[in-house]
């Protein structure tokens, strides 16, 4: 791998989103195009926020947990979430949304300390660190969302997005 996919993504740098959406790391496109969640799993996110949240992704701040790519996009380390948690800690604290959007178990772990993002997906989770509700949304992936189930969970977490959104 050259080093291009040694380079950091940060965020789409949307300052006034009041949805703060906080994916796992950046793939190979988003390293690529310098942006986050622009890959397959970005394109079915971005559809189906249109669908059912009825707005783009630029009403929204994206970021990841850890910044940079892992070697073959493995699941990055705890000690690689913790070397990056200071990124994160700023970034909400500079946009203070109103909600996170836990995109997937590394996400939830580093949004609440919680892990089990099967038994917490769609809930409203209050984040002690961050003091801003959390709601913990399946990932996207093309994997996930060909399960039917899966897909299903993943638009119903949306539409609890949705919900709490709507009674602001």
């Amino acid at each position: 791998m050259d080093g291009k996919f040694l380079s950091n993504v940060f965020s789409n740098m949307n300052a006034s989103a009041e949805i703060m959406v906080v994916g796992q790391n950046p793939g190979r496109d988003e390293v690529e195009q310098g942006q986050p969640f622009v890959g397959r799993a970005g394109k079915i996110f971005d559809e189906a926020v249109l669908e059912v949240l009825g707005f783009d992704r630029s009403k929204l701040y994206i970021s990841n947990t850890v910044r940079c790519y892992t070697p073959a996009n493995r699941k990055p380390f705890d000690s690689e979430r913790e070397n990056c948690c200071e990124f994160l800690d700023k970034e909400v604290a500079l946009i203070q949304p109103k909600v996170l959007v836990a995109l997937g178990g590394l996400a939830l772990k580093q949004l609440t300390g919680m892990s089990g993002m099967m038994k917490n997906h769609g809930q409203i989770i209050m984040s002690a660190r961050y003091r801003v509700p959390v709601i913990p949304i399946l990932h996207p992936s093309p994997l996930n969302l060909s399960n039917p189930v899966r897909r299903r969970e993943f638009f119903s977490d949306l539409w609890k997005l949705k919900e709490v959104l709507d009674a602001r």
